[in-house]
């Protein structure tokens, strides 16, 4: 019997969908290679279904920003951006005597992990997502006024070239949906091959006594294009005497967001409650409770939230971009709309009064996460992708 390959995987990851899909494939891949997980101590703990060795990597320069470093952020940021270069150099050094190919998942500093340009071992890049604050500046903007973005735009430039130059060193490239797919060809100029990630149906399933409560759920961090607010105006739209309540759910995010839908709620007549770092038991309750879960991100990447939603029974409304159209069946797993708070009010409406499409897309919504969004397919397709990169580089 032969030794497994031998599998590095460098991932830099904050908390939220990506941490989570990052394990499970890791998980899954561990059943094919030996896997060592190489992460700097700033990246989110990984929760692996397997057995990996983990490498955690000093990296004092990743430390979230505060106080006066805060007010120096267009230097500070750049010499973290630096530090995170050289630390990348390390790993690939130490990967390179070891490992027979190497899995990239993205930085929370820069999407494409610099590491990718000086890895000589075969490498499959996971891009789960783009810069998206330098492609679509006016969605997210990580500061406010002309000035601010003046001052930070040699940094921006920066994070661009690393990208672009790391993503052009990548043997092969890896993506979630045929969203994703569109932009990685119209951004770097390579096509990408699609993987679509599955939910762990040990974790998301259906909590049959938790069924019946008069809310609806909206999950993703506290930032503005997570879509919290159009949830509120949708809800808000409906008829007082049959409005639900809204729940939202976030991992992380910003204090006066919060306080920005807290206030829009009061101004709307929603009944708004705001939970923030629970556990996947809570959040299994949570999705398996409510009426209906809300969708609104702007161009989500993938999206993992209707998938967990369907898992545990539970109907979808959300916006028809991005990578729910991916996951998302009109009329058949779930409801697509237009970016419309009119349109998602009515489609909620619909849900709520009409008993045989509610079981209709509960019934197809569990079907399709348990036969096409599979995590062990979705880890072996990716295991397939590991071995033809380390075969095709040994082809003369």
């Amino acid at each position: 019997m032969t030794d497994p390959l031998r599998l590095a995987v460098f991932l830099h990851l904050p908390s939220g969908g990506g941490i989570r899909v990052a394990g499970q494939m890791i998980g899954e891949l561990s059943r094919t290679f030996s896997i060592t997980v190489h992460q700097p101590e700033d990246s989110s703990l990984l929760d692996v279904p397997g057995e990996v060795d983990l490498r955690v990597w000093p990296f004092p320069a990743g430390k979230r920003l505060s106080g006066a470093r805060r007010l120096m952020a267009p230097l500070t940021l750049r010499s973290r951006l630096q530090a995170f270069d050289r630390l990348c150099r390390s790993v690939a050094r130490e990967i390179d005597s070891g490992a027979d190919a190497v899995l990239v998942h993205n930085s929370m500093l820069v999407a494409a992990p610099p590491i990718l340009r000086y890895l000589k071992t075969p490498s499959v890049y996971f891009c789960y997502e783009y810069p998206r604050h330098i492609y679509e500046p006016d969605l997210i903007q990580r500061v406010s006024g002309r000035s601010a973005r003046l001052l930070l735009a040699p940094l921006r430039r920066m994070e661009k070239k690393m990208d672009l130059l790391a993503v052009s060193s990548a043997g092969r490239i890896v993506t979630f949906s045929n969203w994703m797919g569109r932009l990685v060809k119209n951004i770097y100029g390579r096509t990408p091959e699609i993987i679509h990630p599955g939910v762990d149906l040990r974790t998301f399933h259906p909590v049959p006594s938790a069924k019946g409560s008069g809310f609806v759920l909206s999950v993703g961090a506290l930032w503005p294009f997570k879509g919290h607010e159009m949830a509120v105006n949708s809800v808000a739209i409906l008829p007082e005497a049959e409005r639900p309540a809204l729940v939202i759910v976030a991992d992380r995010g910003l204090q006066p967001y919060r306080e920005t839908l807290d206030m829009l709620a009061r101004q709307k007549g929603v009944d708004l409650c705001i939970r923030e770092k629970i556990s996947d038991r809570e959040l299994r309750g949570l999705y398996s409770a409510a009426l209906a879960v809300l969708c609104c991100q702007h161009k989500e990447p993938y999206g993992l939230v209707p998938l967990e939603a369907m898992a545990c029974g539970t109907p979808v409304v959300a916006v028809s971009e991005g990578g729910f159209t991916d996951n998302i069946i009109d009329g058949r797993t779930g409801l697509l709309v237009e970016r419309d708070p009119v349109r998602m009010a009515g489609a909620l409406s619909s849900l709520m009064s009409e008993g045989d499409l509610r079981r209709r897309l509960i019934t197809e919504g569990l079907d399709f996460v348990s036969t096409a969004r599979r995590i062990d397919s979705a880890g072996a397709r990716l295991a397939d992708i590991i071995a033809d990169s380390i075969v095709s580089q040994h082809i003369p």
